[in-house]
């Protein structure tokens, strides 16, 4: 929430900026501007001055960025999570022996759990530190403001305990912490992600691939060609069982089309001469000679994507709400945090640390700022899988307290396939099983 406001603000402070729309759940951001007033490069170049990476959409490269981001998050999560294990079991060793354990044991097993849970914060715990940085030089708190100053804070203590050979060492939780916090956010990665292909799914039903015919009616000889490459007024044959390539009209033969995807009708209909087909739609028995009428971001199918794209990119209130509490929440936080060390610099000096470290780890709203975003996106995207469209930001905020449904017909809710539910014997003398 904090990265796509920071990046709000920045895009929309350029001259000749009209409007921004970033859905942090796919990584995109839709930006409309005056050419004659800053160019894309401008734009890029803001976003870059405050620390993130932007480039042109594009649907291979988007795919190779999330595979390497997604590599990435695991070896910091395998890296965290190998690290807490072995730093664990050293420290059990020490929590077992009770104090029975020699001087020289005991510092043995403290340097180790040093080697062991450094690269965990180096390395699996360096996004926090990044992150952080990047929210402080743009004078904002972000959730990883709190998070990487009781990491830094804990490990250095720990580490000067370690040299010192006096006081107390945390590497266990300092490790354990990290794991559980790259864990959470993984799996928030991953219901976005899951979203995300179910709207990249919804887009993909119009095929790759067309067979044009140019010489209709005259010839009806065909040529293949991507479906970037046709043109309204086009004539395109559609086999039985191929996708429909775009918006169009039948121009030859009888079939039925399946139109489950606008229609949620799981019957096919019968389409003939002069009918509307849309892209998209299933030709089930016969092919069809079609006309093309709309391509592109004119088609029906688009259109129902660039709705689901403005649901998943539009924040509900729920969302705007938990964004503004989390903001001043951090603040407040982080003050408090200087509060409790300074009254327990007072109080006991020895035990100062370790509770504004508490304070900052306990305190920090990892699940408001991260729950709220996450379960929209995913219920967005658990809907599109299931044939429910969300058009709307505000759509789930006001179906929790919808009372009575309506709908307008029964294939909207039945699957089309008939199933045997119970067999009743009529005659006694009959056999269930063998009827």
């Amino acid at each position: 929430a904090a990265c796509v406001w920071l990046i709000e603000k920045r895009i929309g402070a350029l001259p000749g900026v009209r409007g921004v729309e970033i859905n942090h759940a796919t990584q995109r951001a839709r930006v409309t501007w005056d050419e004659t007033h800053t160019r894309l490069s401008a734009i890029l170049q803001a976003i870059a001055d405050i620390g993130y990476r932007a480039q042109p959409y594009d649907a291979v490269r988007s795919d190779e960025i999330h595979r390497a981001e997604r590599r990435q998050a695991l070896w910091r999560l395998f890296v965290a999570g190998f690290g807490s294990m072995q730093v664990m079991m050293v420290a059990s060793t020490v929590y077992f022996a009770d104090g029975d354990m020699t001087r020289d044991i005991e510092m043995l097993m403290r340097w180790a759990s040093l080697v062991l849970t450094t690269p965990v914060v180096f390395y699996s715990a360096g996004v926090f530190f990044r992150n952080a940085w990047r929210d402080l030089s743009a004078w904002r708190v972000g959730m990883d403001v709190p998070v990487a100053f009781a990491i830094a804070i804990a490990f250095a203590a720990s580490v000067w305990a370690t040299m010192s050979g006096a006081g107390e060492v945390y590497y266990d939780s300092i490790a354990m912490f990290v794991f559980l916090l790259l864990a959470a956010r993984y799996l928030q990665s991953a219901a976005q992600a899951k979203a995300v292909r179910a709207v990249e799914r919804l887009a993909r039903l119009a095929p790759a691939i067309a067979e044009r015919v140019p010489g209709f009616p005259t010839t009806r000889a065909t040529e293949k060609v991507a479906v970037a490459q046709l043109r309204a007024g086009d004539h395109v044959l559609v086999r039985a069982g191929s996708p429909i390539p775009a918006d169009g009209c039948v121009v030859e033969g009888a079939s039925r089309v399946d139109e489950a995807l606008l229609t949620g009708e799981s019957r096919p209909v019968v389409k003939s001469g002069g009918d509307a087909l849309i892209g998209g739609a299933v030709n089930v028995t016969s092919p069809l000679m079609m006309r093309i009428e709309h391509v592109g971001q004119q088609t029906v199918l688009s259109a129902i994507v660039r709705l689901l794209d403005r649901a998943m990119t539009e924040k509900p209130r729920i969302t705007q709400l938990a964004d503004r509490v989390a903001h001043h929440f951090i603040s407040a936080l982080l003050v408090g945090a200087v509060i409790v060390a300074a009254i327990w610099t007072l109080i006991e000096p020895s035990a100062a640390l370790w509770i504004t470290v508490s304070v900052l780890v306990v305190a920090c709203p990892c699940a408001l700022s991260l729950a709220t975003p996450a379960a929209i996106t995913a219920a967005t995207g658990y809907l599109a899988r299931h044939g429910v469209l969300i058009t709307r930001g505000h759509t789930l905020e006001t179906l929790a307290r919808a009372t009575h449904f309506v709908f307008d017909k029964t294939g909207t809710l039945t699957p089309g396939r008939y199933e045997l539910l119970d067999v009743k014997v009529v005659d006694r003398g009959a056999d269930e099983q063998r009827e």
